[in-house]
């Protein structure tokens, strides 16, 4: 006798899991306590909660990067309008849409960015940015007593007396560098406030020639002494006793 089995239906068998199913599984995964975005929103929930010193690491970044590029650009704004607001001043005869004074150390940098840069991949107009607000950064820095910005600033200067010597022709040449060192020295007074020229003071100790006292060495012996013990006299009847 053979038995035929009964075939399976259709709601026995395996079916592949669709699309949409498998991507509302990665999601919930992904956006779940222990997934990745749901480590992240937490990090992000109990930022207030930890303070500064126990914030996620990642968070900081961000944070430090935000406020790095919000300043910088704030710098710059400010910068642009100092070196805008210092070209209308009447420093002497103007020539063109500058001043005398300012335009002896601002024209020969733009002449040597515009020459030097046509081989390059950026430009003369980048180029001329970049010193500007690299300079004037460093200037807001330095005044803050920051070191590696006086550090750039006085490589910025540098530079600066150096385009100005090559960018100018050669009759004034020598005039415009003064006038450069002059104006870059006078900023460096704000620049590097407090830094001191004087030696500071040192006073060296040197112990390694003192001889040291030798170690004292006493034996000394204690002997413990009993304390004695109180004598008692032998009873007699006739004396009353005594209270002490």
């Amino acid at each position: 006798m053979s038995v035929t089995p009964f075939p399976h239906s259709r709601a026995d068998r395996q079916q592949k899991p669709t699309t949409q199913a498998r991507a509302y599984s990665w999601w919930k995964q992904f956006s779940g306590e222990h997934g990745w975005l749901g480590r992240r929103l937490n990090d992000i929930r109990m930022a207030p909660t930890y303070g500064w010193r126990l914030m996620a690491g990642w968070i900081k970044t961000v944070i430090v990067l935000a406020v790095a590029a919000a300043a910088f650009f704030s710098l710059y704004g400010i910068g642009t309008s100092v070196i805008d607001a210092a070209r209308a001043l009447p420093w002497s005869a103007p020539t063109g849409d500058h001043t005398g004074l300012l335009a002896t150390i601002d024209q020969p940098v733009r002449s040597y960015l515009a020459t030097r840069t046509q081989a390059l991949p950026v430009d003369a107009t980048t180029a001329y940015s970049t010193w500007q607000a690299v300079g004037v950064v460093a200037f807001i820095l330095g005044y803050l007593r920051n070191g590696g910005a006086r550090l750039t600033w006085t490589a910025w200067g540098a530079a600066t007396v150096a385009m100005v010597w090559i960018g100018t022709p050669s009759p004034g040449r020598e005039v415009a560098a003064g006038i450069a060192v002059l104006a870059w020295a006078a900023l460096s007074v704000l620049a590097l406030r407090g830094i001191s020229l004087s030696p500071a003071a040192f006073i060296n100790v040197d112990v390694h020639n003192q001889t040291p006292p030798a170690p004292e060495v006493r034996a000394e012996i204690h002997c413990h002494h009993p304390e004695p013990k109180p004598s008692y006299q032998p009873y007699d009847p006739t004396q009353p006793p005594s209270l002490n």
